[in-house]
């Protein structure tokens, strides 16, 4: 059975006046990300979707967690994937979490009340499902790249607490969403673009297109490899041949065409992440991803979700356009 469209990441987008905002790892602003703590306080705020990292233990348990390692959020030496659940169960997330760099290049420290606890992805399901939907990333993992088992371990704690209206699988990982479509055909699924995904070949595609090189108010490098990737994203090439849903891409790579292209074709198109607190792979962060003027751009243009690190702000400005 095919997803249905009663699940709000795929309703058509006449039904939407407009985004739906998703609040990135839960609201990271106020609670450590990834905990249910976040999402508790993203359904108090009224936030009608999440979005949560899964990783697979030593031993086949599913955690919401988004790091390989587990020193960035708890600093304990150790690896998610050589840890069994009672190991991991026993870490705390600490109160004082390095957020890596913010727009302006500067190390970020984000600091919280208490330390929380790691969850399991089928407790957060079965309380945040019946009242959030939920955007479930399966990590992209290079040294684990020929791994794929976390896919269907996903599918089959979705199928086992009947949750498929109320959430989608995603991934930079086309293997692991072939995967997860294999599990499952209910599931929605759907693939993420980084604009960082043709940098390999930035510098040669700077010199030959350099005429084509416009000044949309991002000034990072290799800004002709970001054109030629949001053609394949508007084209939906990779959808098509992976057999996914929808589509979730990096706001840089979106523009009007975009967003026509693919509803055009019956497909819906999230972004992220707005409002980030930083940057914690080193990757320099656009300048127009904490602008108002971002905002309302995407707005303008229809997307069908933004996904987004602080969704309060968010919230307040999408209710004023």
């Amino acid at each position: 059975m095919a997803p249905g469209r009663l699940n709000p990441f795929l309703a058509p987008p006449q039904t939407r006046s407009r985004p739906m905002i998703v609040g990135h790892r839960g609201v990271p602003t106020l609670h450590q990300e990834n905990t249910l703590s976040g999402f508790r306080r993203a359904i108090a705020l009224g936030v009608p979707a999440v979005e949560l990292d899964v990783r697979l233990t030593k031993d086949r348990k599913l955690v919401v967690f988004h790091d390989s390692d587990v020193s960035r959020m708890t600093g304990r030496p150790g690896v998610v994937a050589q840890m069994s659940w009672d190991q991991v169960a026993k870490l705390r997330i600490r109160r004082d979490v390095p957020m890596g760099i913010n727009p302006n290049g500067t190390q970020v420290m984000a600091r919280y009340e208490k330390e929380e606890r790691i969850p399991l992805l089928a407790e957060v399901l079965s309380e945040i499902t019946p009242k959030a939907a939920v955007n479930i990333e399966l990590k992209l993992d290079m040294a684990r790249w020929w791994r794929v088992d976390v896919a269907g371990a996903t599918a089959k704690v979705i199928s086992d607490l009947g949750v498929e209206d109320r959430v989608m699988v995603t991934s930079f990982d086309p293997r692991k969403l072939l995967a997860a479509g294999r599990a499952s055909k209910s599931i929605a699924l759907g693939f993420c673009f980084d604009d960082g995904m043709f940098n390999f070949v930035g510098p040669l595609l700077d010199r030959l297109e350099r005429a084509a090189i416009t000044d949309d108010g991002d000034q990072r490098p290799f800004q002709n490899a970001r054109r030629l990737l949001s053609r394949l994203v508007q084209s939906n090439w990779v959808g098509r041949f992976l057999r996914t849903h929808a589509i979730g891409a990096e706001h840089t790579l979106v523009d009007r065409d975009t967003v026509e292209g693919l509803h055009a074709q019956g497909v819906p198109l999230g972004v992220h992440t707005i409002f980030p607190i930083g940057s914690t792979t080193g990757k320099a962060i656009p300048q127009t991803s904490s602008s108002k003027a971002e905002v309302e751009r995407l707005c303008e243009i229809g997307v069908d979700w933004i996904e987004t690190d602080d969704p309060e702000r968010l919230q307040q400005l999408v209710a004023e356009i």
